[in-house]
């Protein structure tokens, strides 16, 4: 199943980028919410870049592996999230609408491994226009923080 959303913000496409690929900053976040993180790679170099993530979802211990597996400066960023039912791409694109605007493209598409999670793809299905706007929303939060921590 793919989502898709776009969200126009007020920042240069390449502050926009910089901000986006501030992992360590998302990391701490993450951490705050009770996330473990733990990375490989070097921030550096950006290859080979991958997170192991452990954290408490709907009452059960969830695992989940995020490698960065695309990251082209200023243009896009793409992720592959592993876990134990289902594996997500996503992928953020950024375009220049002027010199002071950029648009931010975020596509996730989930694939299923378990029954359960392809009961869960099914029943997203059944209702795509909510979970469309529910991807909508949290991406316009999510831009709305990176925007705000200058």
């Amino acid at each position: 199943m793919k989502f898709s959303a776009n969200q126009d913000l007020d920042i240069p496409q390449f502050e926009l980028f910089d901000r986006l690929s501030n992992f360590e900053s998302f990391e701490r976040q993450a951490i705050r919410r009770g996330v473990s993180v733990s990375r490989q790679g070097s921030l550096v170099s950006m290859s080979g870049l991958k997170w192991n993530c452990s954290f408490k979802l709907r009452g059960r211990q969830r695992t989940a592996l995020i490698e960065l597996v695309e990251f082209e400066q200023g243009h896009s960023v793409s992720f592959y999230v592993v876990n134990a039912s289902m594996n997500i791409r996503v992928l953020l694109d950024l375009s220049a609408l002027s010199v002071n605007q950029t648009r931010l493209i975020a596509t996730s598409v989930l694939e299923a491994k378990t029954l359960a999670a392809r009961l869960l793809v099914q029943s997203l299905k059944l209702t795509r226009s909510k979970a469309n706007r529910r991807y909508q929303s949290r991406l316009s939060q999510i831009t709305n923080m990176i925007v705000q921590n200058a």
